[in-house]
């Protein structure tokens, strides 16, 4: 955004392309509002700005301005509006005008060039051809003015070596070199045409110089990197390709003519003749069928003609054409088929190879670009040469230095600073993020955990009558520990009951142990890490994004100076929100950390918001081969959910399981609430949680009877909702439910209530 602020100049971004072509051309149209300067733009921000804080106080009665509590930058509050000359030196002295006027003078400059090479090449020069010399001086003393000019400070040999290490730099250097060698040829008699050609080779040059101007597109600068990549292979792959032009040239010349003496129908014959046959060009001459007398010379003394091959006595050609087509078909197949298609794919594997890079690499040239015409005069050639006598008359004569712009070294405040790194860390999460995603779903990875379950499962296979014995003697073994808990415990009891007390406490004994995520929640949380979702951009309902919060961040001990979350209650306006309503939010505090958003949300209520959730299992089957539990899908979450809801207590079920369920089915599951396990509670990561709002979840495991009255009605309500907006299912109690992270764990606590394997 900085780049294309210093691109555009004083002029708005927003301008369409074809208003500042015609205000280049007619000027006058920059005085009538056609075409817009930023400067403008910031002065109307400013004053809606001002506008707007009178209005908010005087509605409010405060005085804002006075106050201090708003900041105007100090860059703002001096502009005035751009008037008269000003404007017109503001839009000739905008890089991307003087990039176009460039562009326009180029192009003047290759048709005159044109005219002159092809009508107007006369003994002594005329008047075109003087002015296509003085338009090159101009060309060169702007070359020069890039060599020295060193803003930078960089010195002399430094800034040699960078203006050298350009290619574009190296194309305009080869391409003056070339012209004023074929100038001074030209000049001459004796050279005159020589010079011509030379003129005309100096004109492909400046040519391919052109390709620079498409350095600025997004869609054509990279691929201008990849033509450059792909013209060094070809470079080297044409040593490959001249082994087997030489190698078939030199055998049929030496088949076909016999003591050649002329050097250039040698070059044609071992040379030239075998490059041609790649592109479709197939001789008449390895074949006696086609011979004809009258288009060669037996002696070789007509210079137009080729030699003749060898006669015979009946003036027929005495070379073998079963050999000579031979070696042709040999050549075609190794040149034509092998070596082409192998170029081809060398392209194609350097244009994989370097189109992930294009994008970084076009960045650098188009900053060299804007760089370049940011310190450029405003006038093009040929007129720049005003601006070139300008230059020098100001540093040579009044010895004043070259003016060093600072637009491309930006000093950030402390506060746009702090919110840079903010933004800067956020962007390193999300890519890691994506980097883990991507890894995660490559085809290797998935290769690699498919082998190893199958290993794992060909492991279980081999010792299944070993594990089953050891699971039925660890099943025993439980049982036993839970009998002797209940039996000591049992004697405490009944030892306290009769009077005698020990001196110390006694221990605490449990037949079960503690389910996982039973506890507080935080250590969960911890373990689990700092929560993801509720970080997310946006939120449900809400106009504007979160606050975005890096993962450093997250923890309520670190410090965030420039931390400023929007608020978000729907019953509450951000504006009209008293003392007491902002003391009701401090006094609430997410447990797991900031999440870029304050107030009550999308929950019903501030600080913790209990939802139940229930994990109803039953039997696949008689057999009991398969442990089942009810799913629903969430549209919000667009995932696998178990049911539930917000609830005022945990010994009620939620009311939208009514709806969900069916009034028979809510009042029997009710009634069987307090018979239910506990399988997690405490804090978890939800979308619509926020710094003062949270949710706690409850999920209780019941198992449901599949002979009972109410498993027909179950399997019919299931299959009722297959197509509507809430779909229910039965799913496999196992480590491939797609569900979050706590349910998942509800479910394998789940499944090592009912021994089974998750």
């Amino acid at each position: 955004m900085l780049l294309t602020q210093i691109w555009c100049g004083e002029l708005a971004v927003e301008n369409p392309l074809w208003r500042v072509f015609l205000s280049m051309v007619f000027f006058p149209l920059i005085f009538t509002g056609f075409l817009g300067f930023r400067r403008d733009e910031v002065i109307q921000r400013e004053a809606q700005r001002t506008e707007d804080i009178i209005t908010m106080e005087t509605m409010t009665g405060s005085v804002w301005r006075t106050n201090g509590n708003t900041f105007e930058p100090p860059s703002t509050k001096q502009l005035q509006p751009l008037r008269g000359c000003s404007r017109l030196a503001s839009l000739y002295g905008s890089p991307l005008v003087k990039f176009y006027w460039n562009i326009l003078s180029y192009f003047g400059f290759l048709f005159l060039f044109a005219v002159v090479l092809m009508v107007d090449f006369q003994s002594a020069p005329s008047w075109l051809e003087v002015l296509l010399y003085i338009w090159l001086a101009t060309l060169v003393c702007e070359e020069v003015r890039q060599l020295f000019h060193d803003p930078d400070g960089f010195g002399f040999s430094k800034k040699a070596k960078i203006y050298i290490s350009d290619l574009w730099n190296i194309l305009d250097v080869l391409s003056i070199l070339l012209f004023i060698i074929g100038l001074a040829f030209r000049l001459t008699t004796e050279l005159f045409y020589a010079g011509k050609i030379l003129l005309c080779i100096d004109y492909i040059v400046f040519c391919l110089r052109l390709m620079a101007i498409f350095t600025i597109s997004k869609t054509l600068g990279p691929k201008i990197i990849i033509v450059k990549r792909m013209v060094m292979d070809l470079f080297f792959f044409m040593f490959l390709l001249s082994i087997w032009v030489v190698a078939y040239g030199v055998a049929k010349q030496g088949i076909l003519i016999h003591n050649e003496g002329r050097l250039d129908w040698i070059l044609r014959g071992a040379v030239y003749e075998p490059y041609l046959i790649i592109f479709g060009n197939v001789p008449t001459n390895i074949d006696n069928a086609e011979f004809d007398i009258e288009s060669c010379t037996i002696d070789g003394s007509n210079p137009l003609k080729p030699k003749c091959p060898l006669l015979n006595d009946h003036q027929m050609p005495a070379f073998p054409p079963w050999l000579t087509i031979f070696m042709l078909c040999v050549y075609l197949l190794f040149a034509n088929i092998l070596l082409l298609n192998l170029l081809i794919a060398i392209f194609n594997y350097t244009f994989q190879v370097v189109h992930d890079n294009t994008d970084s690499i076009w960045k650098f040239q188009r900053y060299e670009l804007i760089k370049e015409y940011h310190t450029r005069p405003a006038a093009p050639p040929p007129l720049i040469l005003f601006s070139h006598l300008y230059l020098l008359i100001r540093q040579a004569l009044l010895c004043r230095p070259a003016h060093k712009s600072s637009e491309f070294k930006v000093e950030l405040l402390q506060a746009e600073e702090e919110e840079l790194l903010s933004w800067e860390a956020l962007m390193k999460d999300n890519y890691l993020l994506s980097t883990r995603q991507e890894q995660s779903q490559s085809i290797e990875r998935r290769i690699n955990d498919t082998a190893q379950k199958v290993s794992t499962l060909a492991e279980g296979l081999e010792q299944d009558s070993s594990a089953a014995a050891v699971a039925k003697h660890l099943t025993r073994l439980e049982e036993q520990v839970s009998q002797s808990s209940k039996a000591l415990q049992w004697i405490m009891d009944s030892l306290q009951t009769q009077g005698l007390h020990a001196g110390e406490e006694p221990p605490q004994l449990t037949a079960e142990s503690e389910p996982p995520g039973a506890g507080s929640g935080e250590g969960e949380r911890e373990e689990a890490g700092f929560h993801v979702k509720a970080r997310l951009f946006s939120y449900p309902g809400a106009k504007g994004p979160r606050f975005p919060v890096p993962e450093e961040m997250v923890p309520w001990e670190v410090t965030f100076g420039s931390y400023d979350p929007p608020t978000y209650d729907p019953e509450e306006s951000e504006d009209c929100l008293d003392g007491s309503h902002r003391k009701a939010l401090e006094k609430h505090r997410n447990p797991g950390g900031r999440t870029g958003l304050i107030g009550r949300g999308a929950l019903p209520q501030l600080g913790a918001n209990p939802v139940l959730e229930l994990v109803l299992t039953r039997w696949r089957n008689q057999d009991r081969s398969a442990l089942e539990f009810l799913a629903v899908w969430d549209q919000f979450q667009e995932s696998w959910a178990l049911p539930g809801g917000p609830v005022q207590s945990e010994n009620h079920l939620p009311a939208a399981l009514e709806k969900m369920m069916g009034k028979q089915l809510y009042q029997y599951i009710q009634e069987k609430v307090e018979e239910g396990t506990k399988v997690f509670e405490g804090y978890v990561d939800d979308a619509r949680n926020t710094d003062n709002s949270w949710v706690e979840v409850t999920v209780l495991a019941l198992e449901l009877d599949r002979t009972g009255p109410l498993m027909t009605s179950i399997n019919l309500m299931v299959a009722h909702t297959r197509g509507s907006a809430e779909v229910l299912e039965w799913q496999e109690v196992s480590g491939r439910a797609r569900l979050s992270a706590y349910q998942r764990d509800s479910l394998l606590h789940v499944a090592e209530l009912h021994h089974r394997k998750f």
